[in-house]
């Protein structure tokens, strides 16, 4: 049962989502972060499967909803134990209603309201300018997540008006140029000859069944990437690839999803899922997901899940090879936009270098980046804080970072 708490401090109420609310948290996300919609809303707050009610708090002056701070429901796996969390998510004061204290006790109310319900923790990713905030309420301080970008045309930086930091970044554009202009994959022609990117959804690259395929699927193949997850599940703090998750997941209406497995011997071998939207007004792939997580490139513990569907599929080496070549066929078929974007870890460093990308912690993009901070906050006592707070126990991909 919903629990009803409101607590009102000074001018403003600041209570849970209440179904009345909508218009006006809509009309406040339009004002502060713009394009919000009502099917965008309720995928990501009112049909998401991992809480039974909307998992918002909003801030009210008088019947104006001029505040909020949502969180957005994930089941997590860690030591074969699953728990409920919850990543805040789009927090919003209207300008006029700053340095008001609204986000304080829109934060601290949310705690309360979640101290006794059935998730166990908080984990999102502020950047720099957010990360005070975080620490203040309780956040432990986690990691710094790098985040890694492919840029078609890294020379671009050197056009943007940007006053005194245009001869910092006129020396971005040259240096990202050198590192990424001219580069090819480190597989060269990874199936002894490649096909056009125009090949058709569904159609491998390779048809003999004793090679490495690679296939490219209209829509999101939820039960074999389920089947990939389950095939080494981690044993550190991760996001739950279950169906329940994969079907709610890539039903995100603000991004359009492209699924790739590679197959050897007719067995899928790695799956990759790829975001394709909008970012900040520029053309973004992003390589959301690649499964099974934290491969042996990585180094990751894991614990092996051997049922008949998957028994058979070849691990190791294979496994990274078909990662590999699953990036090799993306990067051809998404050539065509402005930036491509992958998690760090998602392959290993140097692979990614190879391949063009750069990391946003290092020169020269952090020049002009700001890189995202992991936090957690434990709701649970039989959570261990230390394990929560450790970085090399979380395995995250960018599929776990808000809803991209």
């Amino acid at each position: 049962m919903q629990r009803q708490s409101t607590g009102t401090e000074g001018d403003y109420e600041v209570r849970l989502f209440e179904s009345r609310d909508r218009d006006g948290y809509l009309a406040l996300y339009d004002a502060v972060l713009g394009d919000g919609s009502e099917r965008w809303f309720d995928w990501k707050y009112r049909d998401n499967p991992y809480a039974d009610h909307v998992s918002i708090v909003v801030a009210l002056d008088g019947e104006r909803v001029v505040g909020a701070k949502s969180a957005v429901g994930f089941e997590v796996g860690h030591a074969g134990r699953r728990h409920r969390a919850l990543q805040p998510a789009d927090t919003m004061v209207l300008p006029d209603h700053r340095r008001q204290g609204v986000y304080s006790r829109m934060t601290e109310h949310m705690k309360d309201v979640y101290a006794d319900r059935e998730q166990a923790l908080f984990f999102n990713y502020p950047n720099e300018a957010t990360l005070s905030g975080s620490l203040k309420h309780g956040w432990d301080h986690v990691d710094s997540v790098t985040t890694r970008y492919r840029i078609r045309d890294p020379a671009a930086f050197a056009s943007v008006d940007a006053g005194p930091l245009d001869g910092a970044l006129d020396a971005v554009g040259r240096t990202v140029a050198d590192a990424v202009l001219g580069r090819r994959s480190p597989v060269g022609d990874v199936f002894g000859r490649r096909r056009d990117a125009t090949t058709s959804p569904d159609e491998s690259l390779d048809e003999s069944p004793d090679e490495l395929t690679v296939r490219r699927h209209r829509r999101v193949p939820v039960e074999t990437l389920a089947g990939l997850y389950r095939r080494r599940v981690p044993g550190r703090f991760h996001v739950v690839r279950d169906e329940r998750y994969l079907d709610w997941r890539y039903g995100n209406p603000n991004w359009e999803y492209t699924a790739y497995t590679a197959q050897r011997g007719g067995h899928p071998v790695c799956g990759a899922v790829v975001g394709r939207g909008a970012n900040a007004g520029v053309e973004e792939a992003s390589l959301t997901d690649l499964l099974p997580l934290g491969g042996p490139a990585n180094g990751t513990a894991a614990a092996p899940v051997a049922d008949s569907a998957d028994a058979a599929a070849p691990a190791g080496d294979s496994a990274d090879a078909a990662a590999v070549a699953l990036l090799d066929r993306i990067l051809a078929d998404y050539r065509d936009v402005e930036v491509v974007t992958a998690a760090d870890g998602a392959l290993p460093a140097g692979t990614l270098a190879a391949f063009g990308f750069l990391p946003d912690t290092q020169p020269p993009l952090s020049w002009v980046s700001s890189p995202r901070n992991l936090v957690a906050y434990s709701l649970d006592d039989s959570l261990d804080r230390e394990h929560l707070a450790d970085p090399d126990e979380w395995v995250l991909g960018l599929s776990d970072r808000d809803t991209r």
